[in-house]
């Protein structure tokens, strides 16, 4: 019997027993359920609309604002504008009406600030949870935009990443003890305000505009390194990803460092991976300067023959392997 670890499913999971379950067949649907493909593309009459589910299961902290922004971010990487968001609400025995009012004034401010509006959802105590869980569902709206898929790069676009590795996952292991016993309060909090760097509606909306950009992924569970290998395996390629180029702030390293976590396998919601065509780098990178987003060439997309390498910093590589369980669990003692 296959025991499955705390944390995503690992593809060739996903492959053999949930993504050969998926009901009839829809010609409406015009992007499916696949390893990396961040939302789910549909027509309906004239209109493609963007939808995502996702949980927040690791954070208690900041569970409002993750299950906005993190499930806005992935309409966001297919080119929508985020709209409509459905929220349930699983409260843990225990739990006061006052933990329950704090994750709907965060769901409401993140809402707010993104353009959403909440439609509907499910709110109750559930036995046999120890915190707080937050399913959100997000819709979105195309328009006459352009879409994406994590699918749609090919071999010699160049790979750039936005913002820093490893956000999501510094801001959460703030609030352990071992952090805020080794580098005090103050540092603590700079990490948890690293919350709001996790809206990445913006770039990815500008970046939906930029010609020569050919896909879009959000970096979620398993870190850069997961990410990357997602995009790559969607896009049936090879790649070449430079980690001597990721960009890493001193609180990631630091709370890496403490906790004995790799930061390239660190949740890292809030940057985003895309891929350019090389005609078009340089409009693209002046592009993103001018809006004051910040980002990072960090590899090129190869033929698939050629495999999927990471490069440290010392010019070793080393083979790239599918996401496992996120360095959060860990980090959290729950692997």
């Amino acid at each position: 019997m296959t025991r499955l670890k705390v944390g995503k499913i690992p593809s060739r999971l996903l492959k053999g027993t949930v993504f050969s379950r998926l009901g009839v067949s829809d010609p409406s649907v015009i992007l499916g359920p696949n390893i990396g493909e961040d939302a789910a593309l549909i027509k309906v009459g004239g209109e493609v609309l963007a939808f995502k589910s996702d949980p927040i299961t690791g954070s208690v902290d900041e569970i409002g604002w993750l299950a906005v922004y993190v499930n806005a971010n992935d309409i966001a990487t297919r080119g929508a504008v985020p709209r409509w968001f459905i929220q349930c609400i699983l409260m843990p025995e225990g739990a006061s009406l006052s933990d329950l009012s704090a994750i709907c004034a965060q769901i409401d401010a993140a809402a707010r600030e993104i353009g959403v509006s909440i439609v509907g959802g499910h709110t109750e105590v559930t036995k046999g949870i120890s915190s707080p869980i937050v399913v959100g569902a997000m819709i979105g709206t195309v328009g006459k935009r352009r879409f994406f898929s994590t699918g749609g790069s090919g071999a010699g676009d160049l790979l750039y990443m936005t913002k820093t590795a490893g956000i999501e996952g510094t801001a959460i292991l703030a609030s352990d003890e071992r952090i805020i016993r080794r580098f005090g309060e103050g540092f603590a909090a700079r990490c948890k305000a690293l919350v709001k760097q996790i809206n990445a509606v913006e770039e990815c909306l500008v970046l939906s505009d930029l010609e020569g950009v050919t896909a879009m992924h959000d970096v979620t569970e398993g870190g850069l390194l997961g990410g990357a290998w997602e995009l790559a395996e969607a896009s049936s390629a090879g790649i070449r990803l430079e980690l001597g180029n990721v960009p890493l702030l001193e609180e990631t390293s630091a709370v890496c460092g403490e906790l004995g976590l790799d930061p390239y396998k660190l949740i890292g919601s809030g940057s985003v991976l895309f891929t350019v065509k090389p005609a078009f780098a340089g409009n693209v990178e002046g592009a993103l300067t001018s809006k004051g987003i910040h980002f990072a060439k960090i590899g090129e997309m190869a033929a698939r023959r050629r495999g999927r390498v990471a490069v440290l910093a010392d010019g070793s590589g080393r083979r790239m392997e599918p996401p496992s369980s996120d360095e959060l669990w860990k980090g959290l003692r729950m692997e």
